[in-house]
């Protein structure tokens, strides 16, 4: 995994000196169709067999939230539906129409956390030097 270093500006002072923190940077990313072949190459099942079987679970994530339910997926963790809004005086005179935004949380389980710990031996760290044409548009992930 790479990462670079930024620096980061309080933003209750602006003009104050930032502190330097390290960003996550995707440069690639992976597909549906890509995870699909991987499978296929570790298995009897096919590549196209397990693309149908990615596509439904899509579907059916997509559906269960929007049903309400919260999505479990075993070692991978769960995802469920968040609202933020404004509050009202009392619970009687709430109206949805405070709601601003729905999104979806995703929660780790323990073994995702693992995975991706610092206190893992097969997890590694490498700097990198980083400009915005290196990236061409990827996206980057970052915990400051």
């Amino acid at each position: 995994m790479m990462y670079k270093v930024i620096e980061r500006k309080d933003p209750r002072n602006p003009k104050g000196q930032g502190k330097f923190y390290a960003v996550i940077v995707s440069m690639y990313q992976i597909g549906i169709e890509e995870i699909a072949t991987r499978i296929s190459s570790t298995c009897t099942v096919t590549r196209h067999d397990c693309l149908a079987v990615l596509s439904a679970l899509q579907e059916q994530i997509i559906y269960a939230l929007k049903e309400g339910k919260r999505v479990h997926l075993g070692d991978l963790g769960c995802l469920r539906v968040v609202a933020n809004g404004l509050g009202s005086d009392s619970a009687e005179s709430y109206d949805p129409t405070l709601l601003t935004r729905l999104h979806v949380r995703f929660t780790p389980n323990k073994r995702l956390k693992d995975a991706v710990s610092l206190n893992n031996k097969d997890f590694s760290l490498e700097r990198i030097t980083f400009t915005e044409q290196a990236n061409n548009g990827q996206d980057e992930n970052s915990e400051g």
